[in-house]
């Protein structure tokens, strides 16, 4: 089996801690290393050991979190975050980590670059792992929301998958199908009915783009459930307001 230079070293570290008064001769008989290769890793070790926390990145469990702590800071505070790479950098040779991975700033940004990729082609491996033969029926909503520009959003209501979110300059057709026709796949989606609040472009929207019909959503309609009542028992419209203040009419029509 041939190991790499990071579990060669860690081999002979193993075997160094468990007894330090072994011989070169002794750990390069124990691990199957050559007795040159262990005295230079020994050499590597010693000159690590600068840190108390140092000990810990030399064994398996160690070197194990470790990577994950690398990977980890890269994609929430780089990718995630927008972190320079200067910053990072500045980070891990805060933590001491400068003799134990190459933290500068290139080498973290071309770990970066190549972590990026590793997401979009898993991303792309488990969407062609999902097509299938049959249409995926679907409900869809959709609705801008306000903070500073216009976000639009369309979810799937079953199953509450958000299929896209962006902030855009404004809330056309043009605009939401651009935003929709980025996972909008008729051979793959059968969309039984978008429901929304009625605006024009999402009402296009679902008859143009998605091809089903529309339906209004429950907010609006229970936000106009009061206005339409007070309307009704308005003086000057409703006839409500008229019967209770003339009853002894209602009594000469005979509905008592």
């Amino acid at each position: 089996m041939n190991l790499n230079i990071k579990e060669r070293c860690q081999k002979v570290f193993q075997c160094f801690s468990e007894n330090t008064q072994k011989s070169l001769r002794a750990i390069a008989s124990v691990t199957g290393i050559p007795k040159s290769s262990v005295h230079r890793h020994l050499r590597t070790i010693t000159r690590r050991q600068q840190y108390p926390e140092s000990y810990f990145w030399e064994t398996e469990s160690g070197e194990k979190w470790l990577r994950s702590l690398v990977f980890g800071v890269i994609y929430w505070f780089g990718i995630k975050g927008g972190i320079g790479s200067d910053n990072l950098s500045a980070f891990f040779h805060g933590l001491h980590l400068d003799k134990r991975i190459g933290c500068s700033a290139s080498a973290l940004r071309t770990l970066e670059v190549q972590l990026k990729e590793q997401i979009v082609a898993y991303g792309q491996a488990q969407s062609e792992s999902c097509q299938t033969q049959q249409q995926i029926a679907i409900c869809v909503g959709a609705d801008e929301t306000f903070y500073e520009l216009p976000i639009l959003v369309a979810i799937e209501l079953a199953s509450g998958f958000i299929f896209s979110e962006a902030e855009c300059e404004n809330r056309t057709y043009a605009t939401w199908w651009e935003q929709v026709s980025g996972w909008f796949n008729p051979e793959q989606w059968d969309c039984r009915f978008l429901v929304s609040d009625g605006a024009k472009a999402l009402v296009k929207l679902a008859v143009s783009g998605l091809g089903c019909p529309t339906r209004p959503d429950v907010f609006h309609l229970l936000y106009a459930l009061p206005q339409i009542a007070r309307d009704c028992n308005h003086p000057s419209t409703g006839t409500t307001a008229k019967t209770t203040a003339n009853p002894a009419r209602t009594t000469q029509g005979g509905l008592i």
